[in-house]
């Protein structure tokens, strides 16, 4: 328990069961057994972006990535577009991949080659990709996918749904094991705690940095993929709002905001809180309005204990490092 780490666990720990406790008092119908079905059905698309949000943070820089919502809608446009040409559907959520990681590498080459700073570079590509999708629609949505393309998002497993098993778990798994047990994880974070001294130590950390941008872009198109096989259609606001959710779910989760603290369990645990009360809310009936400024509060509540103990982490993790 002296760990900061491990005290910021306990922390989302602590979150997770009393955002639970509020939903039992908000609604009667929370504690039903259908109620996590329901819940987790929304957990995988915000989560792999949430996970995407922190591995750009963790390197540093400081690093964010505005435009996840908006790389997440394009990409589930061209996959539709793509199927609607003639291309086979599982071909084309190949080649969505692709484009994901296209999109990333715009980012990637503003921020780590033209030192545009992350966050306005990736606005402008948040509005850049934004307007496309819009653009190339019209604003209406593309049908016509196929039904069995629905169980990937809508099927259940043992009562949970499919996309929580065959995505959001797997890559979480991946991405912990990358972090925790790998050179490039040890490198990432050293990145993120001192870029000079990462770089003396042999880091190429604009290197670095680029494919995580690119990673980043390959992520948001596994979340076009699950809302393509959720919806049945391609929206083009279908990432309304998910850059700032994504960026607050890591923020939430513990990502340092300047890099190099942070755990995808983190990042996981945090996913389950958002999602848990925005659910809660939903169910007792609550405004959407409201619900985004309890999550707001949320979200300033984490960043002052992110504060209030934010020396002691860095402190740990250059411990760590060393």
């Amino acid at each position: 328990m002296n760990d900061p780490l491990t005290q910021r666990m306990v922390f989302l720990t602590g979150l997770l069961v009393l955002a639970g406790v509020a939903g039992a008092l908000l609604s009667p119908h929370f504690l039903q057994g259908s109620t996590v079905g329901y819940l987790l059905q929304y957990v995988p698309v915000l989560g792999v972006l949430g996970m995407a949000q922190t591995l750009v943070m963790l390197s540093g820089g400081p690093g964010i990535d505005l435009s996840v919502g908006a790389t997440m809608s394009l990409v589930g446009l061209a996959i539709a577009a793509m199927f609607g040409a003639g291309v086979p559907l599982l071909l084309a959520c190949a080649a969505g991949l692709v484009i994901g990681g296209l999109l990333g590498a715009v980012n990637a080459v503003l921020v780590c080659v033209l030192k545009v700073p992350s966050l306005m570079g990736t606005l402008a590509t948040f509005f850049a990709y934004s307007g496309l999708a819009l653009a190339l629609t019209g604003g209406a949505p593309i049908g016509g996918i196929p039904d069995w393309f629905a169980g990937l998002a809508q099927g259940r497993f043992l009562g949970i749904p499919v996309h929580m098993w065959v995505v959001f778990v797997p890559l979480a798994v991946v991405l912990h094991v990358m972090l925790s047990r790998t050179r490039i994880g040890s490198h990432i974070y050293a990145a993120g705690n001192d870029e000079r001294a990462a770089f003396l130590s042999g880091v190429k950390v604009w290197r670095l940095r680029f494919g995580l941008y690119c990673l980043s872009g390959v992520i948001a198109g596994l979340a076009a993929i699950m809302t393509l096989s959720w919806f049945q259609a391609a929206r083009p606001d279908a990432g309304e709002g998910m850059e700032l959710l994504s960026v607050t779910v890591a923020v939430l989760g513990g990502a340092h905001i300047f890099g190099g603290i942070g755990r995808i369990s983190g990042t996981v645990l945090a996913v389950l809180i958002v999602t848990t009360l925005q659910v809660a809310l939903q169910l007792a009936n609550i405004s959407q309005a409201w619900q985004l400024a309890a999550i707001g509060v949320l979200l300033i509540c984490s960043v002052m204990a992110d504060n209030a103990v934010g020396d002691r982490l860095r402190a740990a993790a250059r411990r760590a490092a060393s």
